[in-house]
C-alpha cells in the first residue's frame, strides 16, 4: 500500500483529531511540528500530499512560510495547504487563499463539517465519530471462528476502528454486522482487519479495518449515513 504523506505544523493534538481523524489509517503518513521554522528541514527534502498549518503560526508570519514551502524549487510547490484558525481569524487567514493556500478551515464549525471540507481536498472518505455495538465473527483459521461484541468508532465510507482488547493479525477477515439509528436492518458484510491499536498511541485499544464487501443494499444505506454528515 502506499502511504500518503501528510504534514501539520503548529495544530494541537486535539485540533488535529477534530479536523482530520481519518487520517489514522495505515494509506497516511503524518508528522507534526509545532512550528514552522522547525518544519523546513523536512519540507525542503520530502513532498507532503497535504500540509494542515495553523494560523497564525507561533513562531514566525505566515506569508513567509508560504513564500517559502512554494519556492520554485521546493517540493511542495503544488501540495495542497489547509489553514486552521479560529473562527475571529478567519477573514484574515482567507487572504492567503491563492497566495499559496488552498483551503481555510474555522474550528468553531461542527466537527462534521470540517471533515467532510477536509476530506474533499484530500479526495479521502470523511470519518464519522458514531458508537454503535457490533457483532463480529472473526475467521482465525482452519476453520475456527471467534464471536466478539464491541463498540465502534470512527465509521468511514471505507473502514471503521473497533474498541476491543483482542488482538487479531493483519489480513484476518471478519463478518461484521452493526445497527444505523433510525434503521431497523443492520449494515453487515465482509471487511479485513488493516491495524491494531494500543492505548499510549492512540485513546482507545482496538482493531482497524477496511470494509471487503457488504451485503444486500448495506452498502448503500451506510453510505447515506455517511454522508449525510
Amino acid at each position: 500500500m502506499n502511504q500518503r504523506n501528510i504534514l501539520a505544523i503548529g495544530v494541537t493534538p486535539e485540533e488535529f483529531n477534530r479536523v482530520a481523524p481519518f487520517l489514522a489509517r495505515d494509506s497516511f503518513d503524518v508528522d507534526r511540528f509545532p512550528s514552522g521554522a522547525y518544519s523546513f528541514e523536512l519540507t525542503s527534502e520530502i513532498r507532503f500530499e497535504a500540509l494542515l498549518v495553523r494560523y497564525p503560526l507561533p513562531d514566525m508570519d505566515l506569508s513567509d512560510f508560504l513564500s517559502r514551502i512554494r519556492r520554485e524549487e521546493s517540493p511542495n510547490l503544488r501540495s495542497s495547504i489547509v489553514l486552521v484558525t479560529d473562527y475571529a481569524k478567519v477573514e484574515a487567514a482567507e487572504q492567503f487563499i491563492g497566495k499559496g493556500a488552498n483551503r481555510v478551515v474555522s474550528l468553531e464549525e461542527a466537527d462534521a463539517k470540517i471533515q467532510k471540507l477536509v476530506s474533499g481536498l484530500l479526495n479521502v472518505a470523511p470519518r464519522k465519530a458514531a458508537r454503535f455495538m457490533a457483532r463480529m465473527e472473526i475467521k482465525i483459521g482452519d476453520g475456527a471462528k471467534d464471536m466478539i461484541i464491541c463498540q465502534t468508532e470512527n465509521l468511514s465510507s471505507s473502514g471503521m476502528l473497533l474498541h476491543t482488547d483482542k488482538q487479531y493479525a493483519k489480513g484476518t477477515k471478519i463478518q461484521f454486522e452493526f445497527q444505523l439509528p433510525n434503521d431497523h436492518r443492520p449494515i453487515a458484510g465482509l471487511a479485513e482487519i488493516v491495524r491494531s491499536t494500543t492505548i499510549g498511541h492512540e485513546q482507545h485499544a482496538g482493531l482497524g479495518v477496511r470494509f471487503i464487501s457488504f451485503a444486500g443494499d448495506s452498502q448503500r444505506r451506510f453510505q447515506a449515513y455517511i454522508m449525510g454528515l
